[in-house]
C-alpha cells in the first residue's frame, strides 16, 4: 500500500512549480471569462452580423492543432517560444470552443423564441430548454471542450506542457466529427425537455473529456516506459484494417469499392440519408492498397519482435510510411469527390443499371419509413418492393446529392486511423530524444491515476443523474438500454482500474492498458448508440 501511495504523486518534488502561483491559472481564467463575454456580446449584438458558432468551432479546431504542433516541436527541440505559443494557442482553443457552445445556446434560444412569436405565443421560452445538449453535435462540442479544459488545467504548469501534444489532436478529431455531423437545430423530443438534461449530459461531456486526457497520458506512459514503436505500429495497423473492413457497410474488402451514402433534401432546409450508396472511384482500391501495406507492416514487425531482425524492422518502417501515404490519398480522394461530384443522378442510374438489387434495398427502406412493419413488408412481392424503390428514385432523381455530413463517423474513423499512423511515425523519429523530454514514469503514472479517478467519479454522477432522469421520463430507473449499458461497462472498467491499483498494487503498464480499454469503451458509448445500435438514446 505504501508503494501505491508513492506512485500517486502529481510531480517529482524537484519539478514542481509553487502551488501558490495563482498567476499560472491566468490562461484558464481568460479562456472561460472571455467565452462568457463573447456570449454576452452575441446577446447584445444579435445574430445577423455576428460570427456563427460553426465558425468559432473551426477556429477552436485550428487552435488545438496548432497548439499540439508547437508542444510536439518543443519535445524534440525545447524552446521557451514553442512552450508559450503552445500554451496560449491552447488557451485560444478552449476560448473558441466554449464560445461556440455558448453562442449556439443563445442562437437556439432565439430560434425557439422566433417560432413562438410566429405562432402567436408571446411567452419567452425557458432559458435552459435549449441549452446545447440536444444531439451529437452539441455533445461533441462539449466533449472537446472538456478535453481542452482538462489539458489547460493540467498544462498550466511547466512540467505538463507536453500533454497538449497528445490530447489536443484527439480533441481536434472530436471537433472534426462535429463539423461533419452538421449543426442544424432539431425539434426537441419531449423527453429532452427536462432540467436533468444539462446536468446529465454536462457530466457526460466533461467526464468524456477527462477520460480522453487519461487516454493520452496512458499512451505517453507506454512510450516513456520503453514500449517499442514497432509494437505500437502493429496495433495501429490492426486498427486501420478494422476501420477499412467496417466502413461502407463492409464493402471495401468484399467488393473492392467504397460507397458513400446519398442524401436527399427534406423540409425546412434539412436533409436525410437514403438507403442508396454511390461508389466513389479509386477510394476502395486505394484503401485496399493501404491494407496490403499494413499487412506487410504487421508481418515485418512481428518478425522483428520475434528474432530482433534489423532488416525486417527497416522494411516495416518503409511499409508504414507507404501505408500512411496511401491512407492520406484515400482520405483526400474521398473528400475531393464528395465535394466536386455533381452528376449524382447519372452515376446513380448507371450504378443501378448494373446492380438492380439497390432498388429492392431502397424500396424496403422507403416502406420502413412509411411505417410498414417487417411482417407487412415480408408479405409483399419482390416486384412490389422494387417498384416502390423505382418510383421513389424516379421522383427524386435530380434531388439526390453527396455530402460530408452523410457519413461523418466513417470519415472521422478514416482520419483517426490516418492520425494514429502519423503519430507512430513521429514517435519512431528520434525516439530516445522524445522519451528523454517526457516527465518521469512516476509523474506520468500519478497523472494517469488522478485523471482516471476524476473520470470514474464523473461517470458515476452520469449514471446516477441518468437514472433519475429515466425514472422521470420513462417511469423506470434502469432499462438496459444500449447507451446505459455502454456507460455502465465503461464505469466498471475505470472502477477495475482503481480497484486493481489500490488493492493489488497494479501500477505502470497494467494501469495504462486499463486506461486505454476504458476510453475505447467511452468512445463506443459516445458513437455506437447513435450510429450502430438501436435504443432510447438514438435521437441524439
Amino acid at each position: 500500500m505504501q508503494e501505491v501511495h508513492k506512485q500517486i504523486v502529481f510531480a517529482e518534488a524537484g519539478d514542481q512549480e509553487p502551488l501558490t502561483d495563482w498567476f499560472s491559472y491566468l490562461p484558464v481564467v481568460l479562456a472561460l471569462g472571455g467565452a462568457g463575454l463573447m456570449a454576452g456580446w452575441r446577446i447584445a449584438a444579435g445574430g445577423e452580423h455576428f460570427i456563427a458558432d460553426g465558425a468559432l468551432m473551426m477556429l477552436a479546431l485550428a487552435c488545438y492543432v496548432t497548439a499540439a504542433a508547437f508542444q510536439l516541436t518543443n519535445l524534440y527541440a525545447p524552446s521557451r517560444f514553442a512552450r508559450r505559443i503552445g500554451l496560449w494557442t491552447t488557451t485560444l482553443g478552449v476560448f473558441f470552443n466554449l464560445s461556440s457552445w455558448l453562442v449556439r445556446w443563445v442562437a437556439a434560444y432565439g430560434h425557439e423564441y422566433a417560432i413562438l412569436r410566429a405562432n402567436g405565443n408571446p411567452e419567452s421560452p425557458w432559458v435552459f430548454r435549449y441549452i446545447p445538449f440536444a444531439n451529437l453535435y452539441d455533445l461533441s462540442l462539449a466533449f472537446a471542450f472538456g478535453a481542452g479544459l482538462a489539458t489547460l488545467l493540467i498544462a498550466h504548469r511547466k512540467n505538463y506542457r507536453f500533454l497538449g501534444a497528445f490530447s489536443l489532436p484527439l480533441a481536434a478529431l472530436v471537433l472534426m466529427l462535429a463539423r461533419f455531423i452538421g449543426d442544424e437545430f432539431i425539434d426537441l423530443p419531449p423527453v429532452l425537455d427536462s432540467y436533468w438534461r444539462p446536468i446529465h449530459v454536462g457530466c457526460a461531456s466533461l467526464s468524456y473529456g477527462i477520460g480522453l486526457v487519461c487516454f493520452a497520458v496512458a499512451v505517453v506512459y507506454l512510450l516513456k516506459d520503453g514500449l517499442k514503436t514497432e509494437l505500437m505500429a502493429i496495433w495501429t495497423s490492426i486498427f486501420s484494417l478494422i476501420v477499412f473492413a467496417t466502413v461502407s457497410k463492409f464493402t471495401v474488402f468484399t467488393t473492392g469499392a467504397y460507397n458513400a451514402s446519398v442524401m436527399l433534401p427534406v423540409a425546412n432546409g434539412r436533409s436525410m440519408n437514403t438507403a442508396l450508396r454511390l461508389e466513389l472511384p479509386f477510394v476502395g482500391e486505394t484503401l485496399i492498397a493501404a491494407a496490403l501495406l499494413f499487412v506487410g507492416v504487421i508481418v515485418s514487425f512481428l518478425i522483428y519482435q520475434a528474432n530482433d531482425n534489423e532488416k525486417a524492422r527497416r522494411v516495416g518502417h518503409w511499409l508504414l510510411k507507404a501505408a500512411f501515404v496511401a491512407q492520406g490519398a484515400a482520405v483526400a480522394l474521398y473528400a475531393w469527390q464528395i465535394k466536386f461530384i455533381t452528376n449524382v443522378a447519372g452515376l446513380l442510374q448507371a450504378q443501378i443499371a448494373s446492380d438492380p438489387l439497390q432498388l429492392t434495398i431502397l424500396g424496403k427502406w422507403l416502406l420502413e419509413r412509411q411505417g410498414f412493419k417487417a411482417e407487412q413488408i415480408a408479405a409483399l412481392s419482390g416486384q412490389q418492393i422494387t417498384d416502390a424503390g423505382s418510383d421513389f428514385l424516379i421522383t427524386n432523381l435530380n434531388s439526390f446529392f453527396l455530402s460530408m455530413k452523410a457519413n461523418p463517423v466513417e470519415f472521422s474513423a478514416l482520419v483517426t486511423a490516418l492520425a494514429a499512423t502519423m503519430f507512430v511515425i513521429i514517435f519512431s523519429f528520434r525516439t530516445e530524444k522524445l522519451r528523454e523530454s517526457l516527465p518521469s514514469l512516476e509523474t506520468l503514472d500519478g497523472l494517469m491515476y488522478v485523471t482516471a479517478s476524476v473520470t470514474f467519479a464523473g461517470l458515476a454522477i452520469l449514471l446516477i443523474t441518468g437514472a433519475v432522469w429515466a425514472n422521470e421520463s420513462w417511469g423506470r430507473y434502469w432499462g438496459w438500454d444500449s447507451k446505459e449499458t455502454g456507460a455502465f461497462i465503461a464505469w466498471l472498467t475505470y472502477g477495475a482500474f482503481l480497484h486493481t491499483r489500490i488493492s493489488r498494487g497494479w501500477v505502470g503498464r497494467r494501469s495504462a492498458y486499463f486506461a486505454l480499454i476504458a476510453f475505447l469503451l467511452i468512445i463506443f458509448t459516445y458513437l455506437g448508440v447513435s450510429y450502430l445500435l438501436p435504443g432510447l438514446h438514438s435521437y441524439a
